[in-house]
């Protein structure tokens, strides 16, 4: 009996506890950001986050050139750092909307590494067939070591 009337008590604090969590809902800012301004805003946000933390440990002195990279990112977009924060408190507050931003932000992001990937293997690509030929390139025609004539099928 005791235990049962301790596990009623226990489990109407929790409840009662949880009631107000999403209670008080963030008003509409006046300055709000566009969601698909956020979008962006986000994506290039995790970007120069991604940077920070690769090169934080690399480069002294990195935190001011991080400041710099936010700065010029606000500059861009034409946004205040507060009005930012605003449009966030407002879109957590909102549940859905920030899931659905956020997925649009990682559909972004990933888009970019699949580009930055390709332009990779390219690059790679090029410098391999440089460093396998001896000549620059791009060539037209040329006499490969055998001495036969090889075209460039890029032409």
């Amino acid at each position: 009996m005791q235990k049962s009337f301790i596990l009623f008590v226990l489990l109407a604090m929790l409840l009662s506890g949880c009631y107000k969590v999403n209670k008080l809902e963030i008003k509409k800012p006046a300055n709000l950001i566009p969601k698909e301004k956020m979008i962006d805003i986000l994506t290039d946000m995790e970007i120069v986050q991604g940077a920070a933390v690769i090169n934080r440990e690399r480069y002294l002195g990195y935190q001011d050139i991080e400041k710099s990279y936010y700065q010029v990112l606000f500059n861009h977009y034409h946004v205040t750092e507060s009005q930012i924060r605003s449009s966030m408190d407002y879109y957590n507050s909102q549940g859905t909307e920030m899931a659905n931003i956020y997925d649009k932000v990682m559909s972004k992001l990933t888009e970019k590494q699949t580009i930055l990937d390709e332009e990779q293997k390219i690059e790679e690509g090029k410098k391999a067939l440089k460093k396998d030929t001896g000549n620059n390139f791009p060539f037209l025609f040329r006499v490969d070591s055998f001495g036969n004539l090889c075209i460039n099928p890029v032409y």
